[in-house]
This record gives structure tokens, C-alpha cells and sequence, in this order.
């Protein structure tokens, strides 16, 4: 999965969103209909939306796990 600078004009595929595309999310081995177009203001809402349902785990905690014996 990529995330590219949109060069064409077109508009935001979220919702009813209709601001201008800023950006495209282009996924791997999917068929002719890969991509996606958002604008920033829909990228930064999804990010803070997956950002609160997905936390990642420190580096610390992680290596704790693997040296108890």
C-alpha cells in the first residue's frame, strides 16, 4: 500500500465530501479499481480515527516479553 501526491483534478471519494483530492492511496495486487483519492482533511480524520483504535506497543514492553525464562 502506497500513499502518493495526487496529480490530476479530482474530487475526495470519502462520504459527501467535495474538496479536491490531494492525495491517493493506491493498494497492492488489487484489480483495476486500486486506487483511492482523499483530501486532507479526510486523510487527517481517518488517521486520527485509526490512531485511537490502534495503539502499537513499545519496544520495551515487547523485549520483556521475550527474555522472561
Amino acid at each position: 500500500m502506497e500513499l502518493i501526491e495526487n496529480k490530476c483534478k479530482i474530487g475526495c471519494e470519502m462520504g459527501a465530501c467535495k474538496n479536491r483530492a490531494t492525495k491517493t492511496i493506491k493498494f497492492g495486487r488489487v484489480g483495476i479499481k486500486s486506487r483511492l483519492h482523499v483530501c486532507d482533511d479526510c486523510l487527517k480524520e481517518l488517521y486520527s480515527l485509526i490512531g485511537a483504535c490502534y495503539v502499537p506497543k513499545s519496544i520495551e514492553t515487547a523485549n520483556r516479553k521475550n527474555n522472561k525464562q
